[in-house]
Parts: C-alpha cells; sequence; structure tokens
C-alpha cells in the first residue's frame, strides 16, 4: 500500500488520536461495579491495553497498584474512591493521564470532578506561583511537619515560599491533582508543602469559595460580531488566543496561547499577514497549551516552502498500530503565503503537548532556533476513554519520535539556546521578580539571535 503523505498522513494519524476512537467496554465490567476496585482495575486495564508509556509489569507499576487497590477496599465512599484513582494514577507524573469528566473537545474545557457527593464545590483562597516545573504557595503561621505534631516557622506572621508538593495525597500537578482542591463547603484539604530548605510539613486550608466550572481555554474579551446574512450586530465574549506587534528593527513577534480552536488559525494568519514585511519573527510558545493536529498543521506550514518530514508515530491499539505503520514518517505541507525569513521559537516548561510538536516541527528541521528552557514533555496525542461510572480517563495513546531524535516523553524539547534563571536568582530576587526577569531575558536572547540572523541574510 502507498504510503499517506504530507497534511494528510499527519491529520490522519494525530486527528484520530487527539479526536479519540470509539472504545468498548470490557466483557467483564458487568461485575465490576461490585467491586471497590472497580475503576481503578478499569484504569489499569484501558493503560496497559493503550498507553505506550506504560508498563503494568514495572515493580513500581506493581506497587503502585497494590497500594491503591488495598485503600480502595477500605474505602466504602464513592466520592472518596474517586479521590482514590486521582492519588494512584499521580504517582506516574505523566501530564497527559488524569481522570476527568469528559472527552477533549474545542467548545469548552471538562467541568471539575464530582468530589462533593453531589453538592456545590468549594475550594481554599490560595494563590498559587509556577516557576520552571514546581507550583509555590506562600504560608504562614503554624505546621505540622512530617513525623511531628507541630512544629512553629518562625515569628507570628512569617511568610515561607513553600513549594507544593500534594495536594489531598495527590502528586502535583499529575492526575488531576488540581480537582482534589475541591470538595464540600467548609471542609479541610490537606497540601503537602516543602520548604526552601528542603524540609516538608502539612497545612490544612478551608473550602471556602465556590468553584466556577471554567468556559474558556484562554482569556476573553468583548468584541462586537456582524452577522453575515443579516448585518445584526452583537456583542460576544471571545478568547484572546492571538497576541502580535512589531518590534524595532523591522522584527515581528506572535505569541499563541493555545492549539485548540479554528480562531487561533484565522487569527494568526491576519496576524502574520501585517508582519509579512518584517525582517525576522519571534514565535512565542512559552505557556503555550496542547491542542489539535490540524490547528498545528497550517500554523507550522506557514515556515515552509515544501514538504517537510518531521516525525514518526507508533501504538500500542492493533487498528491504529497498523495504521500509522503504513503512513510512516509524517510530516509538514506548505501553507501559503511562506514566510521566509529568519525565525526563532521561544519555549519554557508549559510549552506543552501539540505545542510541543509545533516547536520540533520548526527547530529539528533548522527552520527555527528553539530559546527557553526544555518543553513539559507531553509527548504523545492523547485518547479519551468513558469509565463505567460515566468520568473519563485521558492518557497518552499515539507516541511521537522525532525523526532521528526519539520520543520527549517527561523530558521535553530541549532549546538550542537555554535562557533561564537559577535557584540562586530566585532567592536573590523574588519569585515573581524572576519569573517576570527570566521572560525578559529570553525575549532579549531571541530579539538579538534574529538581529544576527537577518543581518547574515538568512535562517538558521
Amino acid at each position: 500500500m502507498s504510503r499517506v503523505p504530507g497534511r494528510l498522513g499527519l491529520v490522519m494519524a494525530l486527528g484520530a488520536a487527539c479526536g479519540g476512537a470509539r472504545t468498548y467496554a470490557y466483557a467483564d465490567e458487568g461485575a465490576a461495579p461490585m467491586l471497590r476496585t472497580a475503576l481503578l482495575d478499569q484504569v489499569w486495564r484501558e493503560l496497559a491495553t493503550n498507553d505506550p508509556f506504560f508498563d503494568p509489569a514495572a515493580p513500581e507499576t506493581r506497587r503502585i497498584y497494590a497500594e491503591h487497590a488495598a485503600k480502595l477496599r477500605e474505602t466504602g465512599d464513592p466520592t472518596e474512591r474517586i479521590r482514590e484513582v486521582v492519588r494512584a494514577i499521580s504517582r506516574f507524573q505523566d501530564g497527559h493521564l488524569a481522570l476527568t469528566t469528559r472527552w477533549f473537545l474545542p467548545d469548552r474545557p471538562a467541568p471539575p470532578l464530582p468530589l462533593a457527593g453531589g453538592e456545590p464545590l468549594f475550594r481554599p483562597r490560595i494563590g498559587f506561583e509556577r516557576f520552571h516545573r514546581h507550583y509555590y504557595v506562600w504560608f504562614a503561621g503554624v505546621a505540622a511537619a512530617d513525623g511531628e505534631s507541630g512544629e512553629r516557622d518562625g515569628a507570628p506572621g512569617q511568610r515561607l515560599l513553600c513549594r507544593v508538593v500534594e495536594i489531598d495525597g495527590a502528586l502535583v500537578p499529575f492526575g488531576g491533582a488540581w480537582h482534589m482542591l475541591n470538595g464540600p463547603k467548609d471542609t479541610p484539604v490537606t497540601l503537602l508543602l516543602e520548604r526552601p530548605d528542603g524540609t516538608r510539613f502539612t497545612a490544612s486550608y478551608m473550602r471556602t469559595s465556590p468553584v466556577v466550572p471554567p468556559r474558556f481555554f484562554a482569556p476573553t474579551t468583548q468584541q462586537v460580531v456582524v452577522d453575515e446574512q443579516t448585518g445584526e450586530r452583537r456583542v460576544e465574549e471571545r478568547e484572546v488566543v492571538i497576541e502580535a506587534r512589531r518590534l524595532p528593527d523591522n522584527l515581528g513577534y506572535i505569541r499563541i496561547e493555545h492549539l485548540v480552536k479554528t480562531q487561533v488559525v484565522r487569527d494568526f494568519n491576519a496576524a502574520l499577514g501585517t508582519l509579512m514585511d518584517t525582517d525576522g519573527l519571534i514565535l512565542d510558545l512559552r505557556d503555550t497549551g496542547g491542542g489539535y493536529p490540524w490547528i498545528m498543521l497550517p500554523i507550522a506550514g506557514r515556515f515552509y516552502d515544501r514538504y517537510t518530514p518531521v516525525a514518526r508515530f507508533s501504538c500500542r491499539t492493533p487498528v491504529m498500530r497498523e495504521l500509522l505503520r503504513m503512513i510512516g514518517p509524517v510530516g509538514v505541507i506548505p501553507w501559503r503565503p511562506v514566510y521566509r525569513k529568519p525565525l526563532v521559537v521561544l519555549v519554557n516548561d508549559r510549552t506543552a503537548s501539540m505545542a510541543e510538536g509545533l516547536s520540533f516541527s520548526l527547530g529539528d528541521t533548522g527552520r527555527a532556533v528553539l530559546i527557553g528552557r526544555p518543553t513539559m514533555g507531553l509527548n504523545a496525542a492523547i485518547r479519551n476513554k468513558t469509565l463505567a461510572n460515566g468520568l473519563v480517563l485521558r492518557h497518552s495513546w499515539v507516541r511521537t519520535d522525532r525523526l532521528g531524535r526519539g520520543h520527549y516523553q517527561g523530558v521535553g524539547v530541549e532549546p538550542h539556546e537555554r535562557v533561564e534563571l537559577g535557584v540562586a536568582d530566585v532567592q536573590r530576587l523574588g519569585l515573581r521578580r524572576a519569573i517576570a526577569q527570566e521572560r525578559e531575558l529570553q525575549l532579549e536572547r531571541a530579539v538579538q539571535r534574529l538581529r544576527e540572523l537577518a543581518k547574515a541574510g538568512g535562517g538558521p
């Protein structure tokens, strides 16, 4: 059978993976709901059958199952059993592996997990900061240290910037751990925190703030929309998915919020259209979330003159495995008009999933210089599996191997040039100033590199 080339091959392979194939119940699932480990068992079978990075025979995998299955057998509350499954899958520290409430679809984010027994959800008033791959929270007061009844953290009112290790026993930020903040009103949630000196302690917070389900994937703005047929004008709330501007020295800058909605392609093309005469472009994918291949491909294609192979895919699921084997290497096809000037791509720890695919597609082929920090390391396209209780397991499905480089699961895409601050800088500047300064330094280096490339009269 002939190979399916270019855009069609990549859309077929990744499109099926991200959109999700039809799934079927296991033959023995009729009796499974009678068992307290039923949900965990179904999760384990699904991962063992279809997740390319899950090894059911690994000693650590067996240990995780045994530990959490034992707890489930002693847990009568169905809501608490959901929490225990979240704790179990968080141990694999895979950003794609999570328990959620609906398939990953472009209309809106999934509602939060039902962790209040049918009652409204509440969460504590906590502000989190993220730096590199960790989350932090300011803590003040007295808290119980590991193995101790209590410990005083200095004078009253002293505030410590502590790393968040666990939320209600789930490793942050994996498996749906953020959902564990939610629960019935005026109930406590326990966080495992780590002090700057590396010692750990627990702290409890009360759930007092109502949980508002997310409606959008990005910040929004009010925009006047004109109906093409009737001419009527109305105001709609619309996501701000693209930021674009012209920089000094005739350089361009475009930032992409995510790769989920078709609006991203329209707004990106409009932005690039105003910058086609620039001498170089910065594509900012820092903090850019994942999405779909049919959103990523038209964007990547704007930077190529000819079809360019970028990756190979594989899968455990039999039908998909054979399809991907027949397709072979897949790549990016040009989408005109093509931007041919030098290109720098900014990446960081929150450049995730499909945005990582866009990054390495441009970086591995020599089309762009990648600057920043290693990306999140969500290597595969995802699969959505509806479980017996109606919840959805989202996990890695189609493994992506960069041509000649292998996969990047858990390690991310390494930039050509690292620009980052270290622990000493954070201690000297404080977290918020360090975050802002690191981003500024990365942008400054991108501008400098573009000037060098533009002066040389070519690409990287």
